[in-house]
């Protein structure tokens, strides 16, 4: 029987605490061992109890109950409830009775590919299955396994589909990229993978550096320095294994240059796959199978998985040997082929003995003694890909030491050699290490073998790969510094202190330098920053530089350049100044000619003054050049030391009073000379004879006397008028012998004309009614002059005409033969004149008055 312990809160709020024995049947309702009233219950403990069963005693003091008040909430007597997502909670009758969920009856599967199959938790994580692992892998460059464990070789360079969803869900693909040798190094023969998962791309790869090769990794064409990891990926590396694990589809890559590891849950891809790694269905049927269904030999189907697109190198050396397909089976046989390299027989030795129940070491003794047998050069390749296979199924195996060095692993200097070291290396990032190293804690492979800082030191970074001492100090350059370093950064002289711990800078002390004198025109005062420290210079300023000068008239604008700027200066242009405008020496300078207060010369002196009575001024100071009156001005030679300009020369005006004929000088009192004053007409004949003729007369041209020329005042003016008298025709041979007369001018001649009548004749076609004469006839006709005359009558104070007309004085009739139109022909009469003479007739009555 134990004792059950009781405490409470009494009514003064005083703790009271009482033991009694434990009941062993239920206690009467009305009775009780202390009054309760206004207390809580706080404890109850049986102290001979050690642990908790399944079944919890619901006791109460005060009354008798079958619900379930110890689990909270309280229960009712035979209620059920889940208590998690395995386990079914019941209460009867006080007590409480957990029932886990059944599970079903599972077995352990035979996997084709020699490994144990692997317990597999249900979604709900109450009850496992087993399922097979679908690892495919590839080392040495030409071995490959498939997920069902068919061995094979294949050598092409080129891209290839490793595994490639058959229906797409996850947009997962991976892709080894067979690259050929290096011509400088045969022994770097890169392979990368390209893993495609959903909108993500990432390649792991190598890089040839001056200390041999690294291993690289890019997302999404960015590359990243492991341990990385965001939604939907982790990546951790040494610098020999790059992990990359996928998490929502817990798919995992492991690379490591010469070989890789893929794995995936048969779960989510089993039988959904395809490519060089085959289908993961636990059989090895269908593990060749190209892309067009049809099964056949892996060596020779695996270049059918091309990636489109993609090129393809042959390479120089084909293998002599081709390992055939094998399937692991489990004990692997031990009968020695004819070549048997030693280092061989590591695989299936005690180095290797806690891996070989996990994953048959079969196919990698077979790749590692074709390899060597071939001689090829990749003797540690089989051993480093079945050691990868051990640690990625969490056993790790420190193999290297055995192989006599043939596989030793060359670290750098600063660095050592760790077959189990951890996967994500500590470093001087706190928030670093507690996210990926605490990630990896629950991971049962967690180590991997590589290069690591040794005791005593931490890896700086990822990024720079160093191993310090202390991880205090770190440089501008996101470096670390060792304690005691010094450095410069941001003008500060900073050390790494010993004590401390800790960096601490200090201002660099600048020389004091003194300040140049900057006062020529465009200079100013700068301080030119060389590193930390400042100089005080003079530097050049267009903008400070005076602007060019206005020069005044006669003087040009010359420039000289400076030490910034150019220095302007006016410089005269050897020239005369007046009225605003210059004048080049020798110019006649316009001046406004104003009447002198006396005559230059004595009315009536013609004569020009003499060179010595020319008159130049005297330099002045800057008054301004004013000519005296009536004086002709031109720019001298010689320049005014005063003004800088040229001395303008003057001298008296001098009047020409020759005139021409029929002008005359006459003076202006508004200016200096007088003018020339048109006082008679000027005429030129066409002989080229001038003729001087007074106002109011005429003159006749002793050879023309038919012209005649007049001098008249026209408003004011002097104007010549010419006159011609026109004579009527006049020809001497028609006039009557004696009777020729000259007019009163002596230009037109008359006579008395001779009578003239004579007969006449012409050929002509005759045209009457539209009828002609087949042909011209002849007319005549009189023509001619016959005497008139006109003379005065003293008796009846008149003239007197006497007219005589030429005519026909006898005719003939003559018949014409006309054609007509129609043809029809007709006879026509005409005059024929036969003589004419002069004939008397009346003249036409005039009277002419007497002048």
């Amino acid at each position: 029987m134990g004792w059950c312990y009781m405490a409470y809160c009494n009514s003064s709020c005083q703790i009271e605490k009482h033991s009694v024995p434990c009941p062993t049947t239920p206690m009467p309702g009305t009775t009780t061992g202390f009054n309760t009233t206004g207390t809580t219950l706080l404890e109850l403990v049986s102290p001979t109890t050690t642990s908790f069963s399944t079944s919890i005693s619901s006791t109460t003091l005060s009354t008798t109950t079958m619900d379930c008040n110890s689990v909270s909430p309280t229960r009712k007597n035979g209620e059920n409830w889940r208590v998690d997502n395995c386990t079914t909670a019941t209460c009867t009758n006080g007590n409480v009775k957990e029932t886990p969920d059944p599970c079903p009856t599972v077995e352990q599967p035979i996997c084709a590919n020699g490994r144990k199959a692997v317990q597999v938790n249900d979604k709900n994580g109450c009850c496992f299955h087993y399922e097979c692992e679908c690892v495919c892998s590839g080392w040495g460059g030409s071995h490959y396994m498939t997920f069902d464990g068919t061995s094979y070789s294949f050598n092409m360079k080129c891209s290839y589909y490793l595994v490639k969803e058959i229906i797409t869900k996850y947009n997962l693909a991976i892709i080894v990229n067979n690259h050929d040798c290096d011509p400088s190094d045969s022994t770097f023969c890169p392979q990368d993978l390209t893993v495609i998962y959903g909108s993500n791309k990432i390649v792991l790869t190598q890089l040839k550096t001056s200390n041999g090769t690294t291993n690289v990794v890019y997302v999404n064409e960015k590359r990243i320095y492991p341990a990385f990891c965001d939604s939907t990926m982790s990546i951790t590396s040494t610098d020999m294994v790059i992990t990359l694990d996928i998490l929502d589809s817990n798919v995992n890559v492991v690379y490591r240059g010469g070989s890789f590891s893929i794995s995936l849950p048969y779960s989510l891809f089993g039988g959904k796959t395809e490519g060089q790694c085959g289908t993961c269905d636990n059989s090895q049927k269908n593990d060749c199978r190209p892309p067009n269904g049809q099964a056949g030999d892996c060596p020779d189907t695996a270049g059918q998985w091309q990636v489109p697109g993609t090129p393809c190198i042959t390479p120089t050396t084909q293998p002599t040997f081709t390992a055939p397909r094998t399937t692991p089976q489990t004990p692997h046989s031990t009968t020695a082929p004819i070549c048997r390299p030693a280092i061989c027989d590591l695989l299936t030795s005690g180095v290797f003995a806690p891996c070989h129940e996990v994953i048959p070491p079969g196919p990698f003794v077979t790749s590692c003694s074709s390899d060597i047998c071939n001689g090829l050069n990749n003797t540690c390749s089989s051993l480093e890909a079945y050691a990868t296979q051990c640690s990625n199924a969490g056993i790790c195996i420190d193999w290297r030491t055995s192989t006599d060095g043939q596989c030793e692993r060359q670290c750098p200097s600063n660095k050592v050699f760790m077959a189990c070291g951890p996967s994500v290396e500590p470093t001087c990032n706190s928030r670093y290490n507690e996210k990926f190293q605490t990630s990896n804690k629950t991971s049962t492979n967690s180590t991997k073998e590589g290069c690591f800082c040794p005791s005593g030191t931490t890896l700086f970074n990822t990024v720079y790969d160093t191993c310090v001492t202390s991880c205090d100090c770190v440089g501008p350059d996101g470096q670390p510094k060792e304690p005691g370093d010094t450095w410069t950064s941001e003008c500060n002289t900073c050390v790494c202190d010993k004590d401390s711990m800790s960096i601490q800078c200090e201002p660099i002390q600048c020389p004091s330098v003194e300040s140049p004198d900057c006062s020529l025109p465009g200079q100013q005062l700068v301080n030119n920053t060389d590193g930390c420290c400042s100089t005080p210079a003079c530097e050049c300023n267009v903008n400070l530089c005076p602007p060019p000068i206005t020069c005044p008239l006669g003087f040009g604008l010359s420039a000289t350049s400076g030490t910034c700027c150019q220095s302007y200066e006016c410089v005269p242009k050897g020239v005369c100044v007046y009225n605003m405008a210059e004048y080049q020496p020798g110019a006649t300078i316009l001046t406004s000619h104003t009447p002198p207060e006396s005559p230059l010369e004595e009315p009536g002196t013609t004569a020009a003054p003499s060179k010595s009575e020319a008159t130049t001024p005297e330099p002045t100071s800057n008054e301004p050049f004013k000519p005296g009156p009536c004086q002709d001005c031109s720019c001298g030679p010689q320049m005014d030391p005063n003004t800088k300009l040229n001395i303008i020369d003057c001298k008296p005006v001098v009047c020409n009073k020759n005139c021409t004929d029929g002008y005359e000088y006459q003076t202006d009192p508004d200016k200096c000379c007088g003018t020339c004053v048109q006082k008679s007409c000027v005429v030129t004949t066409p002989d080229s004879t001038t003729h001087i003729i007074e106002v109011n007369s005429t003159f006749v041209p002793t050879n023309d006397n038919c012209l005649e020329y007049s001098c008249e005042i026209i408003n004011g003016q002097l104007s010549t008028k010419e006159t011609r008298t026109t004579c009527p025709p006049f020809n001497p041979s028609d006039c009557v012998p004696g009777t020729i007369t000259t007019d009163a001018n002596g230009c037109c001649k008359t006579c008395k004309i001779q009578s003239v009548c004579e007969l006449q004749s012409e050929q002509s076609v005759i045209e009457v009614n539209g009828c002609k004469s087949a042909q011209p006839v002849k007319l005549t006709s009189c023509a001619g002059h016959c005497g008139s005359s006109s003379m005065y009558s003293a008796a009846t104070n008149k003239m007197m005409p006497q007219c005589e007309c030429c005519k026909e004085a006898t005719t003939s009739d003559r018949q014409v033969e006309l054609i007509c139109a129609d043809g029809s022909k007709l006879m026509h009469s005409i005059i024929v004149v036969e003589t004419c003479s002069c004939n008397k007739v009346e003249c036409t009555a005039w009277t002419t008055s007497k002048p």
